[in-house]
């Protein structure tokens, strides 16, 4: 059972809850919430699941539709669109300023990271989240070495949105793991090298094969399913 005697910190973990459900994807789009199952499945009141929600569809992740109630929001080739705008020019930026000022001991906890993700694209069922967390390290660290604490700031309010549209993209094809360790492990080199070109060269070719991987899954997913039919009582 989920603790009780703080309501703040108790609608913070059913928010934390479904939100992490939401960026792995165990709701899809199209899926409908509803307070009772979610308060029963979380043995908590409705109360803290109603502020989750509602905090949930001001970030526009759900939004409601009458008759039905609490839905996934699709996410759809606009906002992808809009998304790898804001985030190409941002993490652009930062592998051009990080060239410059980036540690050696920055670039050896890169190639960890990409032997990591190697390590996980070899196996026969990669773990996505292991991967997904990885990713964000490896491109927290870059942003991290330009020293533009702003630069880190704007990155970290999209991290989510990014985080999301990195799923997308692993499901894409199933060397999609085993690609971006290789677009990652070129961008490792250009950086070790001070080659800044090359760097900027190396993470706008990522960007947009990680873009059209995950486009064409939200096409291929927008065409293939419909919305999931279950109870509307929120």
């Amino acid at each position: 059972m989920m603790k009780k005697n703080n309501m703040p910190a108790l609608k913070d973990q059913v928010y934390t809850i479904i939100k992490n459900r939401l960026l792995e994807q165990t709701y899809q789009g199209g899926h409908i919430l509803t307070e009772r199952a979610l308060a029963e499945e979380l043995r908590v009141s409705r109360t803290p699941v109603r502020a989750a929600l509602q905090q949930l569809q001001k970030e526009s992740w759900l939004r409601y539709v009458p008759h039905k109630g609490i839905v996934v929001r699709n996410l759809d080739e606009k906002n992808l669109t809009h998304i790898f705008q804001i985030r190409t020019a941002l993490e652009e930026l930062a592998v051009r300023l990080a060239c410059e000022k980036i540690t050696k001991d920055q670039l050896e906890l890169l190639r960890l990271l990409v032997n990591q993700q190697k390590k996980l694209a070899q196996r026969a069922l990669p773990t996505y989240n292991e991967f997904i967390f990885s990713d964000t390290e490896f491109h927290n660290i870059i942003v991290t070495a330009t020293g533009n604490a702003l630069l880190r700031t704007l990155v970290d309010e999209i991290r989510d949105k990014i985080k999301r549209t990195g799923i997308n993209s692993l499901y894409s094809r199933p060397n999609r793991i085993q690609e971006a360790a290789q677009e990652h492990e070129a961008i490792v080199d250009a950086l070790q090298r001070g080659d800044e070109d090359k760097a900027l060269l190396a993470m706008k070719e990522h960007l947009h094969l990680c873009y059209t991987s995950a486009y064409s899954y939200i096409v291929s997913e927008t065409a293939e399913t419909a919305p999931i039919e279950c109870d509307s009582d929120i």
